[in-house]
């Protein structure tokens, strides 16, 4: 006859085991806010005449998405530690502050008054681990590209950092086999434990008895970020897609639902007309000529007529004209970084001469 094991209050031994889980996620997540938004993400050296081989435009592209990518990993890793920190600080009072039943161990405790709060402390920890993992594969990618790491050496570091993650969730799946012993666990692995979780969640979330519209809309809610997610990762670099013919968008005055592109323009041609005469004035206002990629007929024409501009052109001349006067900054700020690095070129050829 099998011997039943003798019933004890096991709530101080289970508080234990969530300040254990609270306090390692609370020094992690002051790590990750720090390396995830208090430090900006390493770029890669600045495009010259010499380099401009080594960080090709499509390489640049790669490291722009992995930044975007950061950011968004860090985000959810920090977010996961905190519900870490939250939920355990809540569960602890509970368990403080009630008189639980008698229990065989601590693991029916946990099973039968915290299954959901265990389970949950457990998932957001393992995925915050993970997502800061992803953090440091990344910053350090850039970084070795930056320094011009060998193949080699970007292979080692890949393979090492592969191993780590390896074995972190080896380790994970393990402590899920093993759960409370025997038969009482969670599964064989920690997606079993994910699913449990979010079993548990949604069984919360729809009970009629006490619902949580809340806990289904944060479910509603991470689902759409995993859809949007997956697009970014498998159809798009999570780059906002902005073209300088997005400023020539014009609002239709007959229709106000209606907007119209239009190219950009090639060719702009202002006139005034002569503020003497008494023609030059219709109701008050200047009378102006605007021709857009007029041809040389029309130039010729153009003192022939004299008429007021239209809104929808005066629109797209203010239009035209940013463009023109963006596209003269870019110029003269890649002039003045040319000038800047043939002036440090020179410096250090003239300090190398003076050495010798």
């Amino acid at each position: 006859m099998e011997r039943l094991a003798p019933l004890a209050d096991y709530a101080p031994a289970a508080t234990s085991l969530f300040n254990n889980m609270k306090l390692p996620a609370a020094v992690v997540t002051a790590g990750m806010i720090s390396l995830g938004f208090a430090t900006s993400f390493p770029e890669l050296p600045r495009e010259t005449p010499d380099n401009k081989h080594i960080f090709t435009p499509k390489l640049r592209d790669r490291c722009e998405a992995m930044k975007r990518l950061h950011i968004v990993v860090a985000l959810i890793a920090v977010t996961s530690e905190l519900l870490v920190v939250l939920w355990a600080a809540v569960e602890v009072n509970q368990l403080t502050e009630k008189q639980y039943a008698l229990a065989a161990s601590v693991w029916d405790l946990i099973a039968r008054d915290c299954d959901l709060a265990w389970s949950a402390v457990n998932t957001h920890f393992v995925l915050g681990i993970i997502g800061f993992v992803v953090m440091l594969t990344l910053r350090a990618y850039v970084m070795l590209l930056s320094a011009e790491a060998s193949p080699e050496l970007m292979i080692g570091a890949s393979t090492g950092t592969g191993s780590a993650l390896c074995l972190m969730i080896s380790i994970v799946n393990r402590g899920v086999e093993s759960g409370g012993g025997g038969t009482d666990r969670y599964g064989a692995t920690m997606f079993d434990l994910f699913g449990h979780y979010a079993v548990l969640l949604t069984q919360t979330a729809t009970n009629e008895a006490s619902p949580g519209p809340l806990q289904l809309t944060a479910m509603g809610l991470e689902l759409m970020s995993l859809i949007f997610m997956a697009n970014v990762l498998f159809f798009d670099n999570g780059k906002r897609k902005y073209d300088a013919t997005d400023i020539l968008t014009i609002n239709n005055t007959d229709d106000d639902s209606k907007m119209e592109e239009e190219e950009e323009c090639s060719l702009i041609d202002f006139f005034e007309a002569d503020s003497t005469t008494a023609d030059s004035y219709i109701n008050g206002e200047r009378n102006i000529v605007v021709m857009i990629d007029g041809n040389n007929e029309d130039r010729e024409n153009v003192s022939q007529v004299t008429r007021k501009a239209t809104k929808k052109e005066r629109k797209k001349l203010a239009s035209c004209l940013a463009i023109e006067e963006m596209e003269e900054q870019k110029k003269e700020q890649k002039q003045r970084d040319d000038d800047e690095e043939d002036e440090r070129r020179r410096d250090s050829e003239n300090s190398s001469v003076s050495i010798v």
